[in-house]
């Protein structure tokens, strides 16, 4: 198990999810302020939240899977097994 924490902490992984936690947390209060004063539905609201609810995961998992380098983006190299 300890294994898995490194290998998350070597990919990044804690960091995009803190960073995406916060952004999203600003983006959901912009929007529970904002909407409202444009008549907009309360599933408007609903549908932001939920797919900024649903994109951690998503970022979670590109985090693990690749790299941003000064080259571009590459496909994180598995060391844990090699």
């Amino acid at each position: 198990m300890g294994n898995l924490f490194q290998e998350l902490k070597r990919r990044k992984v804690f960091r995009v999810a803190a960073v995406y936690a916060v952004v999203a947390s600003l983006l959901i209060q912009v929007v529970v302020e904002i909407l409202p004063t444009f008549n907009a539905p309360q599933w408007v609201n609903q549908t932001i939240i939920l797919v900024l609810m649903l994109g951690l995961p998503v970022a979670g998992a590109l985090t693990w899977a690749f790299d941003v380098t000064p080259e571009g983006i590459k496909k994180t190299v598995n060391s844990c097994y090699t």
